[in-house]
């Protein structure tokens, strides 16, 4: 099957995503006691060259082991990505990555809900971005006009009685005719720079059945 493998960068803000097989996570050996994993904007350098990271609760890195990943490819980029890393202090040596697709909300005529299997919903302490953890179900078909596709549909903006603004998203997921034989864990996250609410509703279809996640976008001290 001849099928493209996409990774935007963070500040590419697209509807639909091509759902893209992620990279395995080398532990090492030793180790495991003092390996991080947390969701984080990497920055790369003019060399191309991934060197600090911020991670979901604000805590900023300077990577000590600057390294080139195919993940991250173009110099001066912001990226999202799981960092896998040892700290020491604002220190941070980086034993791996794993892709995480990024895409703002956005009003789509034409939705779908396919099923998706729904493992977690959260955010961090900077309330920049809603997080996903979902397995999606692929297979190998011999269909190029096979292509599975998820985003986010902008739903309704509501004015509460209390003067509160909550915001009302689904998730988008279009099967695309791909075969459903193994399930594959996927990372989702959503930024909500610019989002002017104080909650956030988020739809999810799963097969399950429907599952609605109520959020706050409160910053708390």
């Amino acid at each position: 099957m001849k099928r493209s493998l996409l990774l935007f960068y963070l500040f590419t803000f697209l509807p639909f995503l091509i759902s893209c097989t992620q990279d395995a996570y080398e532990k090492g050996e030793g180790e495991l006691s003092t390996v991080v994993a947390e969701m984080a904007d990497g920055f790369t350098s003019s060399d191309k060259k991934v060197t600090r990271f911020i991670t979901d609760d604000g805590e900023q890195f300077t990577v000590s082991n600057p390294f080139s990943s195919e993940m991250m490819p173009k110099a001066d980029t912001v990226y999202r990505a799981i960092f896998y890393y040892a700290k020491d202090g604002d220190k941070a040596e980086v034993k791996g990555l794993n892709k995480v697709m990024a895409f703002s909300p956005h009003k789509i005529d034409s939705m779908k809900t396919d099923p998706v299997k729904l493992e977690s919903v959260w955010m961090g302490k900077s309330r920049k971005y809603l997080n996903l953890s979902i397995y999606l179900r692929q297979g190998y078909t011999a269909d190029d006009e096979a292509v599975q596709r998820i985003g986010c549909n902008r739903d309704t903006l509501y004015q509460n009685a209390d003067g509160t603004k909550t915001l009302r998203l689904t998730f988008y997921h279009n099967q695309g005719d791909v075969p459903e034989y193994y399930s594959q864990r996927t990372y989702v996250s959503i930024p909500l720079t610019g989002v002017d609410a104080d909650s956030l509703w988020l739809t999810v279809n799963t097969y399950d059945g429907l599952v609605i996640r109520k959020l706050i976008l409160e910053q708390h001290e």
